[in-house]
């Protein structure tokens, strides 16, 4: 059965209302993404359970970030989960990747490791202040590439750095920040997901623009029939 190319964002505030979700929303998408906020409440081993029973794909989104050794020992850690996907902060360094890199193999895990290269709530403004560069583009790009030498199997990029980062063919690129409908929130670079996918995302994110709705499933077909469009759609 195809299903939309989305990973649903499961920040409820409650994990019995996150287990709701996946049970009505799993027939139509290709996974779903557990946050901090998620991971660390109660319940969440129910949670990744309830996931895996749907033959979802499991994206934990803990967005790794320290010292070499001690990001090795959280993929250790994390191992007993066997998710799909699994993100690190690219800024950590080269060598931090390689250690999460090394420990996936090491517990013979076929999780994807995904680089966060800038999050889409920095704007340029942010950037700067940050990191002196006031080119998004280009920063993402800086990291994309660090990733990209280091094995990496994916990125976390906005929908309006698809475009820069086409020559990387070989990564997974996966879109946070998409919209489905116009909305008002606090991300600064968005897009929406038919144009993500458009441009060339593998997948996208849709988080409280579905969770927070009192029918999701609903708001999903109507989407599917406003958008015909291929890209949408898994094989």
């Amino acid at each position: 059965m195809k299903k939309f190319k989305f990973f649903i964002a499961l920040d409820s505030e409650t994990n019995a209302r996150n287990v709701r979700i996946v049970k009505k929303l799993h027939p139509l998408v290709y996974g779903f993404k557990i946050g901090y906020r998620s991971f660390y409440n109660k319940s969440s081993s129910e949670l990744i359970s309830e996931i895996k029973k749907t033959r979802c794909k499991l994206f934990l989104d803990l967005k790794l970030h320290d010292i070499p050794n001690t990001v090795s020992n959280a993929v250790d850690s994390i191992s007993k989960f066997n998710p799909d996907f699994l993100t690190i902060h690219i800024s950590g360094g080269k060598d931090m990747i390689n250690a999460a890199v090394s420990s996936l193999k090491k517990n013979k895990l076929k999780t994807k490791l995904l680089g966060v290269t800038l999050l889409t709530s920095l704007d340029t403004k942010d950037s700067f202040k940050i990191y002196k560069e006031k080119n998004t583009k280009r920063l993402v790009m800086k990291f994309s590439e660090i990733a990209n030498k280091a094995n990496i199997h994916g990125l976390i990029c906005s929908g309006e750095d698809l475009n820069s980062l086409k020559r990387l063919k070989k990564l997974i690129k996966i879109t946070p920040g998409v919209k489905m409908f116009a909305r008002n929130d606090d991300q600064k670079r968005v897009t929406f997901a038919h144009n993500a996918l458009q441009d060339g995302a593998s997948f996208v994110v849709i988080g409280r623009e579905l969770i927070e709705s009192k029918k999701p499933l609903d708001l999903l077909k109507k989407y599917g029939e406003q958008h015909k469009n291929k890209n949408l759609w898994t094989k």
